[in-house]
């Protein structure tokens, strides 16, 4: 049967998830965590706010779509029970001849009296008047005192990053080493936190898009990637503030194929003009 209408909900889902689309990003001298790692021309074009010449368009912005309703559902269940609490202000760290590097993590777990939580999450099932939520309610509750006969002192201050990749990469990174060597940029991301409110140690918690499956990764401070962070703080700030346009990425990686990077640049059209030829296709 034809609908009366000429619409669908495919049309009108499409529409609501490409207006999320950015197509020029506003000029910033400030540096964000989770720029660090990445193409330092991508980073520099942004930030002069040049406009996108390969914006995140279709299936690219379903999948981000997608990957931050992941992230906020978990975050959600952290939060929810009291384990952990979404950062509500901005750090901000500057380190001498180096442009603000700012960021907000997802995260940041913490229990200092499993007794409080306990309560307070026995409290609210009390108050719960369906006997089927106030069942889970109370089987939640279950669930953290099992937590706390395992972690009797609580948990430490940590930080928390979730990260959400397609089923294909996941599966591919577990079988070459691991999802702690495939995305070194989420280090140095994790490290601004790390830095920024004096810890130890943070967590990067791998999440399957499209089949749940989760790998975490500890990440701790070290002068290695300190050294690394300090670096690229230094060199982007280098280029901004200098007004120098940094060199692109190789376009062909050691094995002869497109370096995903430049592919995937949201400047591939103006960085990476040779990608537009039809002699140059990805071997």
């Amino acid at each position: 049967m034809n609908s009366m209408n000429n619409w669908n909900t495919k049309q009108l889902l499409a529409d609501l998830i490409g207006h999320t689309a950015k197509v020029k990003p506003k000029e910033r001298a400030e540096i964000w965590a989770s720029d660090l790692g990445k193409p330092f021309i991508d980073r520099f074009l942004a930030m002069k706010g040049t406009p996108y010449t390969n914006p995140a368009q279709g299936k690219q912005l379903v999948s981000f779509f997608l990957g931050k309703a992941l992230e906020e559902g978990l975050t959600k269940m952290l939060t929810a029970c009291g384990l952990a609490y979404e950062s509500q202000e901005k750090l901000t760290i500057e380190l001498p001849k180096c442009l603000p590097l700012v960021g907000r993590p997802d995260l940041v777990l913490e229990v200092k009296d499993w007794n409080k939580i306990i309560k307070k999450a026995e409290e609210a099932a009390a108050l719960i008047a369906d006997g089927e939520k106030r069942g889970k309610k109370k089987e939640l509750v279950g669930r953290m005192k099992a937590w706390q006969e395992r972690y009797p002192d609580g948990l430490p201050k940590t930080v928390v990053e979730i990260k959400s990749v397609n089923s294909w990469a996941f599966s591919y990174h577990q079988k070459s080493g691991g999802l702690g060597n495939a995305y070194p940029h989420h280090h140095l991301q994790l490290y601004t936190y790390l830095y920024g409110l004096n810890l130890e140690e943070g967590h990067l918690l791998y999440v399957a898009r499209d089949t749940g499956f989760m790998e975490e990764v500890v990440i701790l401070r070290n002068k290695r990637l300190e050294k690394q962070w300090r670096e690229d703080i230094l060199k982007i700030s280098h280029y901004f503030k200098e007004n120098i346009r940094p060199p692109r990425e190789a376009l062909y990686d050691e094995k002869g194929k497109i370096n995903w990077r430049a592919k995937f640049s949201p400047y591939r059209d103006l960085v990476y003009p040779e990608l537009l030829t039809k002699g140059s296709k990805e071997k």
